[in-house]
């Protein structure tokens, strides 16, 4: 399916379902999940794109870059994600959406998945020419692998519904396969009605023909797997 490419008109912005509640449990002092940037040694950061490649971007620079996102189309804007190096694609499934992510291990992986959700509902090249002006925790737990991407994922879509969150990076701090649990960072923006370029609403994720894979050394080795992918179904 086709995303808008204009930008976010009146009433256009994110609406909560009324059905949708966190998978996870959020802490009730909702300052204890606000960060004033990433944990330092505890994993590596994920991102759309690097942050200006050490050069400062001026604000006109920005706006022609927004300008310019706003005419390109659904292939083109393929393209870009490819030179960007981004680790994951859409795949058309009848209404709704497959996102296939991949990455060295699984914590890549999701980390990776996470941001194709956000690119899908505000593409994320115009995001990226902004700095990273909000950062936020999230904790996320299952009984197993399918339950454990659902609940990190569903926390994340929880954030942009109520909180107009936008992220542009993940770092993984935990990914536990014994407590089947996900400590993270993530950084990104705000969703500004009227301003930010609105692609297709995500309304819930899907266990629909969910897939986790880890990829063995041989198979890396005799034929270039990576070390793990996901397919998971997002309901448009």
């Amino acid at each position: 399916r086709r995303r808008d490419g204009g930008a976010a008109s009146s009433g256009g912005a994110p609406v909560p379902p009324a059905a949708l509640t966190p998978m996870t449990t959020v802490n009730a002092d909702a300052d204890a999940d606000v960060r004033l940037g990433f944990e330092d040694g505890d994993g590596a950061v994920v991102r759309y794109a690097p942050e200006d490649d050490g050069e400062h971007v001026s604000e006109d620079d920005a706006r022609a870059a927004r300008a310019l996102s706003a005419t390109t189309t659904e292939e083109e804007e393929a393209a870009i994600r490819r030179r960007r190096g981004v680790q994951y694609e859409y795949k058309d499934h009848t209404a709704d959406i497959q996102i296939h992510a991949w990455g060295v291990n699984l914590a890549e992986t999701f980390a990776w998945s996470a941001l194709a959700m956000f690119d899908y509902m505000t593409p994320l090249e115009d995001c990226a020419q902004e700095p990273t002006s909000r950062y936020r925790a999230i904790h996320a737990s299952g009984h197993d692998l399918d339950t454990l991407l659902f609940a990190f994922l569903d926390e994340l879509l929880f954030a942009f519904h109520t909180e107009m969150l936008i992220v542009t990076s993940v770092q993984m701090c935990e990914f536990s396969k014994e407590k089947w649990e996900i400590r993270a960072v993530v950084g990104g923006t705000t969703f500004v009605e009227g301003v930010t370029r609105q692609g297709t609403e995500i309304k819930a994720i899907t266990y629909s023909a969910m897939k986790i894979i880890e990829h063995s050394e041989r198979e890396i080795q005799d034929g270039g797997a990576h070390g793990a992918e996901l397919f998971v179904i997002v309901d448009i």
